[in-house]
């Protein structure tokens, strides 16, 4: 597994540099280093591994003060520190390499597996879920161990020996519970099982497809050209919802038209928390129709079994609302952190679900110098930032350097289709194909889906459909 070498390397060279990194005169003089990585394993620039030899990259800040040269301290940086930083980066134990790289390939046959099984998803039972805070990645010490229910209960197998677990099957899949019980926790280790975990982490072995993506709502986010008429229509101005566009999305047609561009980029598995829902667009609550003359809007519920027919699985967080359990075809309840499989009389009507429209990126605008700003994407050049908080599973800041490199050439994929550009780069593309040979340190690999994502909040695009 060359990225779990690759990965173990990263590791190593991110802890030596900092050791060796001291501050030598003004601003960043001195400092060795790349950025700090998670608890995932991701193909990053910083280390290439290959056959016979690993190059590495990595930022030197070199010594100056007032505009001079402090030529005795570069020649201690570059002669002594850098030298004495990748010695010891090369010098560790094989078992510890070897148990990063077996972690690693685990989780790759687990993945793999999942397809021949027909699951979404997979965690391993023993798996320490729960972290030690929000933004944390360090387990929680003295957390409740996961244990599948017997009747998800499925064996995977791999070169490395035999794995029991829950596996999540395709479909409808609807978490619920009572508050504090551990369904977002479970529901978030199923959005990280995108990428392989770090051995200690907790959750190596939790694995999900790589095609899933977590859906919110994101009021005030930029829509362009986006089909979102299966969900929401017959609008009072009679505005036509079959190519939507606003500056200022609701929480109900910003979070139709990520579940729309999210199908469009290929997902296959759709994750919602009803925390972090447009209520009105999740489920409807047929009590109180006598109260309305319109209908404006079909709801997530309603057009799930279509969704499930046409190949796109959802799983579902709930605190127990009926019209959500209703349509589950497997309902897990979370009790004190423990999974319980229950069976549920399923609602027999629904609505057809209509795919969106394929859109091409007719005109891109020509951004400059794009800076990460934390979860935002900005520049000069930019009317408003790129705001990147809605998606997920973005873990690095090294990602979203990728994204802005990406969003600072995005005038070669004018004329293209969202859906071959988001397939483009999930058929892995490398540094040097997307960046030419003098990429630098600070990039990591982000998916195709996590493009497009970032292309569709930009307002100054000009989208038609095909």
């Amino acid at each position: 597994c060359r990225l779990g070498v690759e990965d173990f390397l990263y590791r190593r060279l991110h802890r030596e540099l900092s050791r060796k990194s001291a501050r030598m005169g003004e601003g960043r003089s001195g400092y060795l280093g790349v950025p700090k990585p998670s608890n995932i394993m991701i193909r990053r620039s910083a280390v290439v591994a290959r056959n016979d030899s690993v190059e590495f990259r990595f930022w030197i800040g070199l010594p100056a003060r007032h505009r001079r040269v402090l030529g005795d301290m570069a020649e201690d940086l570059v002669l002594r520190r850098v030298p004495e930083a990748l010695a010891s980066v090369m010098k560790f134990r094989r078992e510890d390499i070897q148990a990063h790289v077996r972690a690693c390939e685990i989780q790759d046959e687990i993945r793999r597996g999942l397809t021949k099984r027909n699951l979404v998803s997979f965690i391993a039972n023993g798996s320490i879920l729960p972290r030690r805070c929000g933004d944390c990645d360090e387990p929680l010490e003295d957390a409740v161990p996961f244990e599948s229910p017997k009747s998800l209960e499925v064996t995977i197998a791999t070169s490395h020996g035999e794995f029991e677990g829950m596996g999540l099957p395709r479909g409808i899949t609807v978490i619920a519970g009572t508050a504090f019980h551990g369904k977002s926790t479970l529901l978030n280790a199923i959005r990280d099982g995108i990428y392989n975990h770090v051995p200690g982490d907790g959750r190596e072995g939790v694995v999900t497809i790589r095609n899933s993506f977590k859906v919110r709502a994101e009021d005030g986010r930029p829509v362009r050209c986006v089909d979102i008429s299966t969900f929401i229509y017959d609008l009072p101005d009679s505005r036509d919802t079959r190519c939507f566009s606003t500056d200022n999305a609701s929480g109900a047609t910003s979070m139709a038209a990520t579940i729309q561009e999210s199908v469009e980029a290929r997902a296959e598995l759709l994750l919602v928390d009803e925390d972090t829902s447009a209520t009105n667009l999740l489920f409807y609550d047929e009590r109180t129709a006598h109260l309305f003359r319109h209908k404006t809007t079909s709801t997530l519920v309603e057009k799930a079994r279509d969704m499930a027919s046409k190949g796109i699985s959802l799983i579902m967080v709930s605190s127990g609302s009926e019209p959500i359990i209703s349509v589950a075809d497997t309902l897990i309840i979370m009790e004190d952190y423990v999974p319980r499989n229950v069976k549920v009389a399923k609602r027999m009507n629904f609505e057809d679900y209509s795919e969106p429209e394929p859109r091409i990126l007719q005109r891109a605008p020509e951004f400059q110098k794009v800076k990460v700003q934390g979860s935002w994407l900005n520049s000069k050049s930019m009317s408003r930032p790129i705001r990147l908080e809605g998606d997920e599973q973005i873990y690095e800041e090294s990602q979203s350097m990728l994204l802005a490199r990406i969003m600072e050439n995005l005038r070669r994929y004018e004329g293209r289709e969202f859906r071959e550009i988001s397939e483009e780069f999930s058929s892995g593309i490398s540094f040097e194909s997307l960046l030419g040979p003098r990429y630098g340190p600070g990039l990591a690999e982000v998916r195709g889906i996590d493009v497009v994502f970032a292309i569709n909040r930009i307002p100054e695009i000009s989208v038609r459909q095909r």
